[in-house]
C-alpha cells in the first residue's frame, strides 16, 4: 500500500489531519498507521541523543531529518510490504517523498496557523515564540517539488482527509 507524508509549518494541521485520515480509512476497513515524526525522534534520542535534541524545525534540522530519513523509508517499505496504509506526519517529514505514495504540504495563512498554534499546550506555544521558522520555511520550500502536493489546511480536518483519500482513489 502507499504511503502519505504529511509536512508543513508547524499549526498547520498535520496531526489532526493525520490521525483524521487514519479514521476514515480503517472506518472503510482498510488498515492504516500514523508515524508521529516526534514520536519517532524521541525514540532515536537513544542512538543520537545530541544531533535529535529540541523540536524537529529547529537547530540543525536537516541533520535531524538525514538521520530519521533511514528509519521513514523502512517503515514505508513495511507498510507497502505488509498492506497497510502508513501516514507519517511531521515537521521531520521534511521531503520525504515515499517511494509508493504522496508527499502533502500542508499550507495555511499565518493568522490562521497563530490561531492553531495558541490551542497547543504552553510548552508548544513557548518553543515555537523562541524560534524563528525562516529557516525551516526555507527548507520547506527548497524540497516542495511539482511532485509535492501542496494543499490548502484551511478547512476541516474531516473535508481534507475525504479530498485526499477520493483523489488517490480510496
Amino acid at each position: 500500500m502507499p504511503t502519505i507524508a504529511l509536512t508543513g509549518l508547524p499549526g498547520t494541521g498535520k496531526t489532526r489531519l493525520a490521525l483524521e485520515l487514519a479514521t476514515q480509512l480503517m472506518a472503510a476497513a482498510q488498515p492504516a498507521l500514523v508515524l508521529h515524526t516526534d514520536i519517532l525522534k524521541v525514540t532515536l534520542r537513544e542512538l543520537f541523543p545530541q544531533a535529535l535534541a529540541g523540536a524537529g524545525y529547529s537547530g540543525n534540522f536537516l541533520q535531524k531529518v538525514s538521520l530519521v530519513r533511514p528509519f521513514l523509508l523502512a517503515q514505508s517499505e513495511k507498510a507497502d510490504r505488509d498492506g497497510y496504509m502508513l501516514i507519517i506526519e511531521g515537521t521531520l517529514a521534511l521531503g520525504f517523498h515515499p517511494p509508493t505514495g504522496w508527499l502533502i504540504r500542508l499550507q495555511l495563512s499565518e493568522d490562521d496557523r497563530q490561531h492553531r498554534i495558541h490551542q497547543k499546550h504552553a510548552s508548544a506555544q513557548q518553543t515555537l515564540q523562541m524560534t524563528s521558522l525562516q529557516a525551516y520555511q526555507q527548507a520547506l520550500d527548497a524540497t516542495t517539488t511539482p511532485a509535492t502536493w501542496q494543499l490548502e489546511a484551511n478547512q476541516p480536518a474531516t473535508i481534507l482527509a475525504t479530498q485526499i483519500l477520493t483523489r488517490i482513489g480510496y
